[in-house]
């Protein structure tokens, strides 16, 4: 029975920013054969996210790698390795703390193993390589983490006494667990007198402070923060005094956070209006410049009830009689946000191509900045290929919009799993025996050299690591990937690292026996790498940075 990907898959994460596919590979072939490798990196700088998908021939090797390399130090970081699991139960997690500091992950997987499968585990350490004390076990079922709660906690390990819970996300965390309060809402009236007589009526204060800065519209903005020496006594200010009206001002009162939490839960939070701003804001581009927000709110109030219209303004600089007059001035678009997404998608469709004062308007659900330059990006792909289907070429798969799982099949220049091509596609496995002479994969990563006899010079000519006869009886599958390796270091040597395994992928679209004729004529080879080139610059004629990638 055929495996899924899933159960020969393992997900590495807390990877240093400057590990390639060729040393994860070196570190997991130790453990079995691997068959695809993939890093996970940002689509603009394309810089490493510290996480990578390994996987491996078989289910054996996908527990002995995840196994040994849990935990291990590797290039300067403790990574964590774990099964890939699409269901991931949170119910199943459990923080532990007070962990001694020599306990590594091994110790506390063993320590936790008797209730329940384990999928993953991590301790926290510092920069300097330093154990936090604390860290996470991941069961696969909740029934597991109930049972590891109610029966581990108070349990020694290494002379520790472990305190284990259900491990809670940051930003629903227990407000009582911290004694500082951040304050704001007050004004410059505020005294430090009346400050600490106001929160000391709800007990002992241990330190308070009031501050001000300049806010980013010019005014003054005053905050300010109390410690009480009971986490009670400030759950109870906070839940009492926050949100409440007195003198002129509103106060705000929140648990006091460093800089990671906070970012972490304002990300959080950030995510979740996102996700809703999607189904309920409306963008309106092409409005009159002379409309306001009473004429566009009863514009649009027969597709139902709406919360807020905003129409940005920018700041425009003007020259009158010499002297320079600042003003703001409308850009001609919109935001509206319904009540209920229903609203919204009626307003989509009852307000499309229509006209306002002799303007048509262009009318669609709000999407994040960064859901619209995804789009700019596959749109830019789609004229790459306008481009080389003009110029006669047609576009390997890593040049398709949103670089799917096809890409893998093209890419030996962006990264390798022994001798295959390690793009985002469905990882295969080839047998050892289909390349008698070269066996799979190599140890070292790279094609093997395999020395051809004399009698063989008076062959075509092609390079010395391409074995002939291997090819005449291997699939066509098979003759594409030794065409694809034959072709990658030619195509290097007639350009450049960043646009070899681009140009070995449009090359890869021609017949195999046109390849192969292509790979006995290096003159002729040559020349296609130069037109490939030529096609690219045209293609990318607009876009300084993918330029600088064919200037190496």
């Amino acid at each position: 029975m055929q495996q899924r990907p899933s159960e020969t898959q393992i997900v590495v994460s807390d990877l240093p920013p400057s590990v390639t596919e060729a040393d994860l590979y070196q570190l997991a072939s130790q453990y079995g054969q691997v068959a695809y490798i993939r890093v996970l990196r940002h689509i603009d700088t394309k810089t490493s996210l510290g996480v990578a998908f390994i996987n491996f021939i078989d289910t054996a090797a996908v527990e002995k790698a995840r196994n040994e390399m849990n935990g291990l130090a590797f290039k300067g970081r403790i990574i964590r390795a774990m099964k890939f699991n699409k269901e991931r139960d949170p119910e199943a997690n459990i923080f532990v703390k007070n962990i001694h500091e020599s306990v590594t992950y091994k110790d506390l997987e063993s320590h936790f193993k008797s209730f329940g499968n384990i999928l993953s585990s991590k301790i926290s350490f510092d920069e300097n390589g330093n154990s936090k004390k604390y860290g996470f076990v991941q069961f696969e079922k909740k029934e597991a983490a109930q049972a590891a709660i109610a029966n581990a906690n108070g349990s020694a390990l290494k002379g520790s006494e472990l305190q284990v819970a259900k491990f809670i996300p940051i930003g629903s965390r227990m407000i009582s667990s911290n004694n500082n309060l951040y304050v704001r809402g007050f004004g410059a009236d505020m005294t430090a007198e009346r400050f600490h007589s106001v929160f000391s009526s709800f007990g002992e204060i241990t330190s308070h402070v009031i501050l001000s800065n300049r806010a980013r519209d010019g005014t003054d903005r005053h905050f300010g923060f109390v410690c009480f020496a009971n986490p009670e006594n400030a759950t109870k200010a906070l839940e009492t005094l926050n949100g409440k009206s007195e003198d002129g001002f509103t106060w705000y009162i929140a648990v006091h956070m460093n800089k990671k939490k906070r970012l972490a839960m304002l990300r959080q939070e950030n995510a979740k209006k996102q996700e809703d701003w999607k189904r309920r804001n409306v963008y309106v581009r092409g409005l009159p410049l002379n409309i306001d927000e009473e004429k566009l709110r009863k514009l649009f109030a027969e597709f139902g009830e709406i919360e807020s219209v905003r129409i940005p303004k920018v700041e425009n600089i003007r020259y009158e009689n010499a002297e320079m007059i600042k003003e703001f001035t409308v850009k001609g678009v919109a935001y509206i946000l319904f009540a209920q997404p229903q609203g919204a998608t009626r307003a989509v469709q009852g307000m499309r191509d229509k006209s306002v004062e002799e303007k048509r308007l262009y009318v669609n659900l709000w999407r994040p900045r960064e859901e619209i330059a995804k789009a700019i990006n596959i749109s830019k792909m789609k004229k790459m290929q306008s481009f080389m289907f003009d110029y006669g070429m047609m576009p390997g798969p890593m040049m398709m919009p949103g670089r799917g799982r096809q890409a893998a099949k093209a890419m030996p220049g962006r990264g390798w799993a022994g001798q295959q091509p390690m793009g985002r596609g469905k990882p295969q496995a080839f047998p050892p025996q289909a390349f008698p002479a070269q066996g799979f994969p190599p140890q070292q990563g790279f094609p093997v050299q395999v020395p051809i006899p004399p009698q063989q010079v008076a062959q075509p000519l092609v390079p010395l690591n391409f074995d002939i006869k291997t090819y005449e009886v291997a699939p066509p599958e098979f003759k594409k990937r030794m065409l694809g390796e034959a072709l990658y270091p030619v195509v290097l040597k007639s350009s450049n690292t960043k646009i070899a395994g681009k140009i070995t992928g449009m090359l890869l679209e021609m017949d195999n026996q046109e390849l192969f004729l292509l790979l006995t004529n290096p003159e002729g080879l040559k020349l296609k790498v130069g037109e490939a080139v030529d096609v690219l610059r045209r293609a990318w004629e607009n876009d300084p940075e993918s330029l600088k990638l064919i200037e190496g």
